[in-house]
């Protein structure tokens, strides 16, 4: 019996772990007589032929509770004898999150990004994405990546080693940054199992868009978010989340809770006043779907080429959980602080399309944030960045494709994703959200002070309050750019220069 999942039928695991095993054996079994297999004649080798013998039946020996990549999840090993050709274990997963739809995200996402966008994640022997099936709760079965947890080892890395973990993450951001398409949606699309009706199949099947800010409260309970199809469309459904809960004749229970221990349910004059928040937020999205704050120094040519990135119809790959946990490095010679290594991410369910500048963004903890317990001091913050930029421009040497894309998302796409942090926040928030709404009017006179702020703002809120539980306390690098560290040491100006001078030339930088 596990203690993690006390309702899993622990023996029915087993029996779709060993189902599942046998199922991968078969195939690799098939890829090995097809590679040994004579190109001239088709007939098989000697070492074909050996291949030929059914291997036997896969045998479990063990099931354990296990946090892995920081989840909690059961270790399913094998008789190494019975799976010659492996594999000799594999992590049984159980998503939390919107039932079916989460499970559907993990394995949807997890074939997009393995196939194309050639990123190292965990391999997906099996699943069960609805209930009731026989082990009585929804499954994922995941490889067990070889190699080390990064939140296990980063105290214990070296410089040298550091530097090579940042240049491989550089890559994977920009891979998710290039993965793209021309729907706003968690990839869901794939086989139901155990099967289902047509008419079940047909609706859990169709685009959607997952996510925290659109499974909150009740929302999880309601029908989940369609897909957007444009980035204003976007921010008008995070928008457009009071109202769903709240403007219909019957209000959806648990929408007043705002989570948060010893608070009491919101009143009805706090309701209202949230809904006339986030519609006064929703006044401003025009301004805040890309290039807005583009600044004024930039020649014609550069800001053409910035508008087209910050407002493109395509979007990138979005993980919302990169915490340290997530990553796993595995060294090419174990030992040599000058090895190379490759980096695998996990938790793909928590992945989704999204704008490019939301996809343009560092993970958690490379940002600073105002903790008494960082896991990194902000100096060593700041060095990694500097690592993960170098590698984004130059890639061991090589040009990444679309890298100067990501660059220009990143620091000018600064102030849309505070935006997207701010109406994306709990209704809860409604204070602190009118609090940033008076520095956001303030930043905008900065930033902008040819067009007038859109919004009356209550100077009530202009004293010092800082930010309650989601919503930052203030925006997320909105900056000038000459007080921007990272645009002033590796000269943003000067790269927008470059675009301006040969817009063509860019995709080669």
């Amino acid at each position: 019996m596990s203690t993690f999942f006390p309702h899993v039928d622990i023996l029915a695991l087993k029996k779709f772990a060993a189902a599942a095993a046998a199922g991968e054996q078969a195939y690799r079994l098939s890829r090995s007589a097809t590679i040994v297999s004579s190109p001239s004649t088709g007939k098989r080798k000697g070492k074909g032929k050996v291949q030929d013998r059914k291997p036997p039946y896969p045998i479990v020996t063990g099931c354990e509770d296990t946090y892995h990549v920081g989840e909690q999840m059961i270790l399913i090993t094998f008789d190494p004898e019975t799976v010659p050709l492996g594999p000799h274990s594999m992590l049984a997963h159980f998503p939390r999150g919107r039932p079916t739809y989460t499970t559907k995200a993990l394995v949807g996402m997890t074939q997009i990004i393995r196939d194309h966008a050639q990123i190292i994640a965990p391999k997906i022997y099996g699943y069960y994405d609805n209930v009731p099936n026989p082990i009585n709760a929804e499954v994922v079965l995941l490889e067990l990546l070889p190699g080390e947890c990064l939140d296990d080892i980063w105290a214990n890395l070296v410089p040298r080693q550091i530097t090579t973990v940042c240049a491989r993450l550089g890559e994977l951001l920009v891979k998710l940054f290039n993965c793209r398409s021309p729907v706003l949606c968690s990839e869901t699309d794939v086989p139901d199992s155990p099967p289902r009706t047509a008419a079940a199949s047909a609706r859990y099947r169709r685009p959607i868009l997952l996510g925290p800010p659109f499974d909150e409260g009740p929302l999880i309970h309601m029908e989940p978010q369609n897909a957007p199809t444009s980035t204003h469309d976007y921010l008008f459904a995070l928008a457009q989340r009071p109202e769903r809960i709240f403007g219909c004749r019957e209000e959806m229970p648990g929408g007043r809770e705002t989570g948060w221990p010893g608070s009491v349910p919101l009143s009805d004059t706090d309701v209202a006043a949230a809904r006339a928040t986030w519609k006064r937020l929703g006044h401003l999205i025009p301004y805040h779907s890309g290039g807005f704050y583009l600044p004024g120094s930039l020649s014609p040519d550069a800001r053409f080429t910035a508008h087209a990135v910050l407002q493109s119809r395509g979007f990138g790959v979005r993980h919302r959980d990169m915490q340290m946990a997530r990553f796993v490095v595995r060294w090419a010679h174990p030992g040599d602080v000058h090895s190379d290594a490759t980096l695998a991410l996990t938790g793909w369910e928590h992945a989704a399309r999204a704008p490019l500048w939301s996809c343009a963004r560092m993970p958690p903890w490379l940002e600073p944030h105002l903790h008494p317990f960082e896991r990194i001091t902000w100096e060593c913050q700041r060095s990694a960045r500097q690592f993960v930029f170098r590698s984004i421009f130059h890639g061991d040497l090589v040009p990444q494709a679309h890298a100067w894309e990501w660059v220009v998302a990143y620091v000018y796409g600064s102030t849309e994703r505070w935006f997207e942090g701010l109406v994306g926040a709990h209704w809860g928030f409604r204070d602190a959200t009118e609090v940033l709404l008076v520095r956001l009017r303030d930043h905008w006179m900065g930033e902008r002070p040819d067009v007038p702020f859109p919004l009356d703002v209550n100077e009530k809120y202009c004293s010092d309050l800082p930010g309650v539980g989601g919503v930052p306390a203030r925006p997320d690098g909105v900056q000038s750019s000459e007080r921007v560290v990272e645009t002033e040491e590796l000269k943003w100006d000067l790269v927008m220069d470059r675009l301006s001078s040969d817009v063509s030339a860019t995709q080669e930088v």
